[in-house]
């Protein structure tokens, strides 16, 4: 993982993960030149034979066959090859900004207090060592939990792309059956072209399928009511045509271009590719095993500023950013010290995580990564499929040059085998994205308790006496830490979103968390004492209250507490209203 500079700023280029798809892209798009070149040489070189050709009458000449439909094809090849050799150029480097991939959840600002909606789910993941996967909802929420016990805990454009999946199966087999329903009916009840306007309807509504993915594929599936009503209103409108057919005009044409067979072609391919989709998607879903989690624990004496160590702690975790990367922050709750109560207690919590680094840069025990060979036939029959579209366009060109009246079936099954085989690419894309990347967890907590101190300033002969002054004193502080390696999963082609990288695997480094306490123990030590904090009355005050807290842990009665100067912190004695030592009045 490089830097590079551009004009929006620093990116970060991570090792593409499209070197197979970039082969089959390159691949289809030299092929579809090549084919596009084959028919402009067909349409060049061959002329229609003498034998094809009418007679000639007085008064018309005999008119060759007409080249602009075959041109047309062969520039549509070339523009989609061209498109295919682009695609593959521009995946040879994958650029993420900074904030890119998308954080376990929604971020806490640096310089702001509080926590993430989700921070609680994390934090049981890492204290625990395991990762409780969402209740799944949704469309095809069902089906989903079917297709693997695992689908809860893949990222949500993985549980998107799985849920087109299934609505576009679903729609090809409902369109397959007003397809059949209607060519049957027409067969039945004599109507020859019934079958041509139901495959009319539902060739129209797979192209809208194949324009809406191909142009926002990031879009939501349709909703089963959704199929069914699409599904309907193409029967409404199939069975109608079906029954007008022979009245309509230019119904001798319809024959010609041999639609029924094609669109059952379409439908057959399409729901082989969506299930071998399916399938490769499968193989990628990982659960989460659970691990040992190890949590560090230490008492700290501190007898410095809180505020002042948390914010040391904060720098700390400064200087242990990834690359130099500002950590994901989700939880940031710093002490809060009530100075006007006799005493309580504080919690300080940090959570964050480091910059995910693609490859990880710890090996994090887990399951490996699911097979491509499904993603391999998805490649293999897009290339296919575009060759037998490509060939048949040219024997569809080479027929028409010699004989003018032949028949556009080729055409029709040809142009099929392009879309399906364009189609089977596209449908990989996003598996082809897949990647790993490696982050750290840090999580760290502080407890302790604290208690108010009233430091009356000496007595002065000047001017009047002044109020004494409240302080909130800390006591010991619990430490806790834990630090745990973690390998995520996210999807390159999809939106950066939050929800868009899961956990699949985690492994706990208690050496980091000792380290973690060994550095906040140092840091308490480092930290400099204010001198109202290091004055005798704080002492004193500190100690009596570890003796109340002593005592009520034991389940005693506590005894009458001693008392002490608040000026010097001599010890005094009892009843007395001035200190033996330097004289100044007590304050109880």
């Amino acid at each position: 993982m490089v830097y590079r500079w551009n004009l929006d700023g620093t990116a970060l280029e991570f090792p593409t993960p499209y070197q197979a798809e970039n082969r089959f892209l390159t691949l289809r798009g030299y092929a579809l030149v090549a084919l596009s070149l084959l028919v402009f040489a067909i349409l060049t070189f061959v002329e229609e034979a003498q034998n094809a050709k009418p007679g000639l009458a007085l008064q018309a000449l005999p008119e060759p066959a007409s080249v602009w439909p075959h041109a047309l094809g062969a520039l549509f090849m070339a523009g989609w090859g061209v498109m295919n050799l682009m695609q593959a150029s521009r995946q040879r480097a994958l650029l993420m900004v900074p904030g890119q991939p998308a954080s376990l959840m929604h971020e806490v600002a640096h310089e702001a207090t509080g926590a993430s909606p989700r921070a609680s789910w994390l934090t049981q993941a890492v204290l625990r060592g395991v990762v409780l996967a969402p209740k799944l909802s949704g469309p095809y929420a069902a089906w989903l939990a079917r297709l693997s016990p695992e689908v809860a805990s893949a990222p949500n454009t993985l549980l998107a792309y799985l849920r087109v999946r299934l609505s576009h199966l679903l729609l090809l087999l409902t369109m397959a059956a007003v397809l059949g329903a209607v060519a049957g009916f027409g067969l039945v009840l004599g109507r020859t072209g019934a079958a041509d306007m139901a495959a009319v309807v539902v060739g129209l509504v797979l192209s809208l399928v194949l324009v809406r993915h191909a142009v926002q594929p990031d879009d939501a599936a349709w909703s089963p009511w959704a199929v069914a009503a699409l599904a309907a209103l193409g029967l409404l409108v199939a069975a109608p045509l079906g029954w007008v057919a022979q009245s309509l005009p230019l119904a001798e044409m319809w024959p010609l271009l041999g639609l029924p067979g094609a669109v059952s072609l379409a439908l057959v391919l399409g729901i082989v590719l969506e299930l071998v989709a399916l399938l490769a998607a499968r193989r990628q879903l990982l659960t989460p095993r659970p691990v040992r989690s190890a949590v560090e624990e230490a008492n700290v004496p501190v007898e410095a500023d809180l505020m002042k160590l948390f914010g040391e702690v904060d720098r700390e975790l400064f200087r242990r950013w990834a690359e130099g990367i500002p950590n994901r922050r989700y939880i940031r709750q710093p002490p809060v010290v009530d100075p006007a109560a006799e005493e309580g207690s504080f919690s300080a919590v940090v959570l964050e995580e480091s910059q995910p680094l693609v490859p990880p840069p710890m090996a994090v025990p887990g399951e490996p990564v699911g097979s491509t060979r499904w993603l391999w036939v998805l490649g293999v029959a897009g290339l296919l499929l575009t060759a037998a579209g490509g060939l048949l366009w040219a024997w569809l060109a080479l027929t028409q040059m010699r004989d003018s009246t032949s028949a556009w079936v080729p055409a029709t099954l040809g142009l099929v085998c392009l879309l399906m085989g364009g189609y089977a690419l596209a449908m990989g894309h996003l598996l082809w994205s897949r990647m790993e990347a490696g982050s750290t967890i840090t999580w760290l907590e502080l407890k302790g308790g604290f208690f108010k101190v009233q430091a009356v300033p000496a007595p002065s002969s000047q001017g009047p006496r002044r109020a004494p002054a409240e302080l909130a004193a800390v006591d010991a502080v619990s430490v806790k830490a834990c630090v745990v390696h973690t390998r995520s999963v996210f999807y390159a082609a999809a939106s950066h979103g939050v929800g868009s990288r899961s956990l699949v695997a985690m492994a706990a480094d208690p050496g980091a968390a000792a380290a973690w306490i060994s550095s906040i123990q140092n840091l308490a030590r480092n930290a400099n004492l204010g001198a109202a904090a290091a004055s005798p009355a704080v002492t004193a005050a500190r100690a009596r209250s570890r003796e109340q807290r002593a005592a009520a842990a034991e389940g005693a009665v506590p005894k009458r507490p001693a008392r002490f100067c608040s000026a010097c912190g001599t010890p005094l004695i009892a009843g007395a209203r001035f200190c033996q030592q330097c004289g100044s009045t007590v304050t109880d």
